[in-house]
């Protein structure tokens, strides 16, 4: 379990769901983030994300009044998962009251021909064990990949999953370290006591040093920090679950402003056949003589 929880400060990629994705005042990751994760009947992902671009279009129509990065599975099972920021409670639900129209409900009844289940989370910020949530901010727009880990603390253990990720936010510090943690805890939809780590990358090469900045943190710890931290770090975690992700344009809905840092990439033209077809001028055919 330590390498478990030592890569998610160590593997270069972490976001831990700190996704700004609208303007904040101070560039913190949002302080709630809402989660959908939809599975996906085989062989309907394309179908998926042609319905999932008809809702990011009428979100565009209708002002959302929050931004979404999507994302599909490429380990484990065929997912779908959104990640909706927002900067409180009641901004969520203002957000469902713009989805309480017939268009939106149409195109989810539409969806769900594509979907074999589907639920949704809400988790809140956690500053205390995060690290340089700001500079995260600024690389998102770059990332191409999430890795996503979820972690589940045994029942009466969060305080002491508080002080692990405090041990190594200052292990990190030590080693001058520089790759941004966020981590959120989810209040909301799942079972208590589970966090979540989104690490975004630009390339999967960020994974390949993971092993060497592992090392390198428990290193910073010294000896008695280390097997404190491998002593806790067992009796504080049930379990641990990693998925690789591909950030998908077509399945998101970010601001102008966000867009701009990569604007080849989060506003992509149509390929050729997904344009409307041109109706080709022909000659007519001389008719042929009866014979």
């Amino acid at each position: 379990m330590l390498r478990n929880l030592f890569s998610l400060f160590a593997t270069g990629l972490l976001c831990a769901g700190g996704l700004q994705l609208s303007a904040q005042q101070n560039n913190d990751p949002p302080k709630v983030l809402r989660i959908f994760r939809e599975d996906i009947k085989e062989g309907k992902t394309a179908g998926h994300e042609k319905s999932e671009s008809a809702f990011m279009e009428a979100f565009a129509k209708a002002n959302y009044p929050a931004n979404i990065l999507g994302m599909t599975t490429l380990t484990g099972t065929s997912q779908a998962w959104f990640l909706e920021s927002h900067d409180s409670f009641d901004s969520i639900a203002k957000a469902e009251a713009t989805l309480d129209t017939a268009e939106f409900q149409t195109l989810d009844s539409l969806d769900a021909e594509f979907r074999s289940n589907s639920t949704s989370w809400i988790a809140v910020y956690r500053p205390d064990i995060s690290f340089h949530g700001q500079e995260l901010v600024q690389s998102l727009p770059k990332a191409r990949y999430f890795n996503v880990i979820m972690l589940r603390v045994q029942n009466g253990h969060d305080d002491d999953f508080t002080e692990l990720g405090k041990m190594a936010v200052s292990a990190a510090q030590k080693a001058i370290y520089d790759q941004p943690v966020a981590v959120y805890q989810v209040v909301s939809g799942i079972p208590n006591g589970t966090y979540l780590f989104f690490e975004p990358a630009a390339s999967l090469k960020a994974m390949d040093g993971a092993a060497e900045r592992s090392q390198a943190l428990l290193q910073a710890m010294g000896d008695s920090g280390a097997k404190r931290f491998t002593k806790l770090e067992g009796d504080t975690i049930a379990n641990s679950q990693s998925l690789l992700f591909v950030l998908n344009p077509k399945l998101s809905y970010v601001s102008k402003d966000f867009a701009a840092a990569d604007p080849d990439f989060w506003n992509p033209k149509p390929l050729e056949n997904e344009r409307p077809a041109r109706k080709a001028a022909t000659k007519a055919k001389p008719k042929t003589a009866a014979k």
